[in-house]
């Protein structure tokens, strides 16, 4: 299950389990971090582990200096063609979580729809938090989109099961040694390929505790995209606001 993330977000069928992900999430969710942040144009943005581009490419469009980076080439490669699809400017480049270094700095930094916790320990989870302090200029504002423990845990779905575009999608979830483990089988007629997702499951606390000790400062605090007050049992999400 090691390196999960290298076979499933390289595979075409990543996109098509996850579609329901769309830009007016996207649209709804970065108004409220812009309404929060106060950008200037002038401002530089790093949007980690971006995926297919959904976030970069909604802020270069509205005229922000946007970097994404993202270790699937797939995901890329969709990203720059959306990209110029929209005749947005925007830089993407590779790199993984854990190894990743710009020769310039940063204003916003953004790691959204839990882009956060895949590795196996604390240290490695925790190392693109590190680099992105030294990235951020002074002041710079790092955003966390990750779900919410308690809630997980306690409305865990054990198995659902949909059809889209003649596919079955079977998704399982279990929680093991503090993960959250989901096996996504995707079937047709012809083949059945099966992936796993597996995500740390970190607290409030155990974030922002760690956070705080590399040096940031807590400064706002969401419960959803619709940027409604955080409730430790009922927010599906927690989306927290750090300054250096």
């Amino acid at each position: 299950m090691e390196n999960w993330f290298k076979e499933w977000f390289s595979s075409e069928e990543y996109l098509d389990v996850y579609q329901h992900r769309n830009d007016d999430d996207a649209a709804k969710f970065l108004e409220l971090i812009l309404d929060q942040c106060n950008l200037s144009f002038d401002n530089s943005v790093l949007d980690a582990a971006c995926g297919a581009g959904r976030h970069s490419i909604l802020l270069a469009s509205k005229g922000y200096n946007v970097v994404g980076f993202d270790l699937s080439k797939t995901l890329l490669l969709k990203a720059k063609e959306t990209a110029k699809l929209k005749l947005t400017k925007t830089n993407f480049v590779r790199a993984d979580l854990r190894n990743v270094w710009f020769n310039k700095k940063f204003d916003l930094v953004l790691n959204l729809f839990t882009s956060f916790g895949y590795f196996d320990n604390d240290e490695e989870n925790f190392e693109f938090i590190r680099t992105a302090y030294s990235l951020l200029n002074k002041n710079g504002i790092y955003v966390l989109d990750y779900f919410n423990k308690n809630y997980l845990v306690n409305n865990l779905t054990s198995e659902s099961e949909r059809n889209l575009n003649g596919k079955k999608i079977i998704e399982r979830r279990k929680i093991v040694n503090n993960r959250i483990i989901k096996e996504i089988l995707i079937a047709d007629k012809n083949k059945e390929n099966r992936f796993v997702e597996s995500v740390r499951l970190y607290s409030k606390n155990e974030i922002i505790s760690e956070f705080s000790r590399i040096g940031f400062n807590l400064i706002k605090t969401f419960g959803d995209y619709e940027g409604n007050s955080f409730d430790e049992n009922t927010s599906t999400r927690i989306i927290l606001f750090f300054q250096k």
